[in-house]
Formats: C-alpha cells, structure tokens, sequence
C-alpha cells in the first residue's frame, strides 16, 4: 500500500533537480554567514541547513568564496533591482531637487547594514587570500557599475546631475556605505540611522547639482 503524499516502501526517493540544489544552498548559506560571519562558517553546516550532504555543496560550487561571490552577486543584483523601483515610486510626482534625491537614496543605505558587515568582513579577508580577493574582486567591480548605472538614471529622474564622474559618485556612495557600517558597529547609540542618514545625505547633496535644461529643439 502507498503512503499518501509520498512514495511507498522501497520506492525511489524522487531526485531533487540541481537547480533546486543550487537554489537551497544559496539561500541556507545566506542563513549562516549572516549568524556566523563568513570565517566561521563552514560548508559542512550550510549544507546541513540546506537539508544536503556536504558533496552536494562542492558538485554546484568549487570553494566557499565561490558559494560567497555567488550568493553576493544575485542578493546585490536583486536589492540594486529593488531599489531603483522604489526610487521610482518616491520620485513621482515630487519635485526633482538635489535634496529630494539625497534623501532616498540614503535611506535605501542604511537599511542594508546587515549585509554591509558581512562584506567588510570577506574583504578583510580578501586582503589575506588571494584566491577570495580575486572571487570579491570579480563581483564587486560588476557591483559597482550597476550602482553608477542606479545613480545615473536615477539622477536624470530627478532633474539633477552628478558633479563628479558617476562612476566616482558610486565608489564613494560603496565606501560611505562600509564605513558608516564601521562606525554604527562601534557605537550604534552614537551612530544610528539618523546619523547615517543626515551625514549620507549631506555628503550626496554636495555631489549633485540641478540639471542643465537641455536646449529646445524649435530653437534657432
């Protein structure tokens, strides 16, 4: 007699596709480094949350740092997504001011703490491995573009422009970010989210300025 919802005795346990895998891995190790950090953790307790054997870890990734530049690739990837549709929501209808935009966009960052400690975590240890400086390095740098393409659209959106070259702008919103994570670690009573949002928002506000109207076409 088969067993409702589940094969019967000595039937084959159904395969998990490895997409699914995959799939379970990545979230069980976004789990783990968050309570463990990333040196602490180990791929045998990431497989354990994911419900697998450690093997099934290594046949969908080579090493820990590559499990890691992985899984910061599509979280970056999908909150960048997430946050240019927010920009879009609070922006309409408001008026486009370099204060306006300040002010998003530093909200946006300081809700991401979190996951901003465990990466000043992996580059602290990028410094000493070679082999996880170049996985950081071949994710953050994508990372970084994605943030100039966020600021530049974002930018037009609200009528203001970038006073410095946008791919400099996004490097400096990246280590405003980390630092003000340094900072909110040592003395969260001191550093709070008011704090970090009115000094990002100050230094933003000094990068921006009001976009030059462009020049009417039916001018002769």
């Amino acid at each position: 007699m088969s067993h409702p919802g589940g094969p019967g005795p000595g039937a084959p346990i159904p395969r998990v596709p490895r997409h699914d895998v995959r799939r379970r891995l990545l979230d069980a190790a976004a789990r783990v480094f968050a309570e463990r950090g990333y040196r602490a953790a180990t791929l045998a307790q990431i497989a354990r949350e994911a419900g697998f054997t450690k093997g099934a870890v290594y046949s969908n990734f080579d090493s820990k740092h590559a499990l890691l530049a992985d899984l910061v690739r599509e979280h970056d990837s999908a909150r960048l997504a997430l946050v240019s549709a927010e920009f879009a929501e609070r922006g309409a209808g408001r008026p486009a001011t370099a204060d306006g935009f300040a002010q998003v966009l530093a909200r946006r960052i300081v809700e991401r703490l979190p996951w901003s400690r465990l990466m000043i975590e992996l580059a602290l240890h990028a410094a000493d491995d070679a082999d996880v400086r170049a996985a950081y390095a071949g994710v953050r740098r994508p990372i970084r573009d994605q943030v100039a393409r966020l600021l530049d659209d974002t930018a037009r959106e609200f009528g203001v422009e970038f006073t410095i070259p946008v791919p400099q702008a996004a490097l400096t919103v990246q280590a405003l970010r980390y630092g003000l994570t340094l900072e909110h670690g040592a003395d969260p009573g001191e550093v709070g989210d008011e704090a970090m949002t009115a000094c990002l928002a100050s230094v933003l506000h000094g990068l921006v300025r009001p976009r030059d109207p462009e020049p009417s076409r039916s001018a002769t």
